[in-house]
């Protein structure tokens, strides 16, 4: 599953041109702004089960765009690959995944809790590859991105979120959270939730 060849940031332009085709009408209106695309490719990285391109393809998308031409199909599509490629070199090299959005609740946009939202889009893309076997661990290290996704009714949770220190500090730690779940599924004969940083 490793791209690191093809793991290359995009740039201003690309970023804002990859930007411009989201909101263009040839997307769907369903479909996943970027901080959607990178919670969902972000559990496509993590999950222990491959998950094929045409999947995550359509959780981003909703319905098939209307592309001008192959060009630009290939071109958006290479952009995601890059995207996923840079999530996987993080996780591999055992970084904390760098979010594009701040670590708190406190932000008026609410892009965490969407980044949260999305990311759990994607765990359910292949749930039981999640939680067959860890399932009490993966519970554990989830906490925090659930109670910040605010889609759980759960009276633990919402007591949670409701508590601004706590709750602030589960954010936090999302990042390296994230690393845990990715070293847990592929070294779990070497320390369990993985090394913390």
């Amino acid at each position: 599953m490793t791209q690191s060849f093809n793991a290359r940031p995009l740039t201003d332009e690309e970023f804002e041109k990859l930007e411009d085709f989201l909101f263009s009408p040839a997307v769907s209106e369903e479909a996943m702004d970027y901080i959607g695309i990178h919670a969902l490719l972000t559990a496509v990285a993590i999950c222990p089960k491959p998950i094929s391109k045409t999947t995550w393809m359509e959780s981003i998308f909703v319905e098939a765009p209307k592309w001008e031409s192959a060009e630009q199909q290939a071109f958006v599509e290479g952009l995601l690959d890059r995207e996923l490629a840079c999530i996987l070199e993080e996780l591999e090299g055992e970084e904390p995944v760098e979010l594009p959005c701040d670590l708190t609740l406190e932000d008026e946009d609410g892009l965490l809790t969407s980044w949260c939202q999305a990311f759990i889009e994607g765990v359910y893309l292949e749930e039981a590859a999640w939680f067959n076997d860890h399932e009490a661990e993966v519970a554990e290290l989830m906490l925090p991105i659930m109670v910040a996704s605010d889609l759980f009714d759960d009276p633990d949770m919402q007591a949670i979120r409701k508590n601004k220190q706590l709750t602030e500090q589960f954010c936090s730690e999302i990042p390296d959270i994230l690393t845990d779940i990715y070293l847990l599924f592929r070294a779990p004969a070497e320390g369990g939730k993985g090394k913390r940083h």
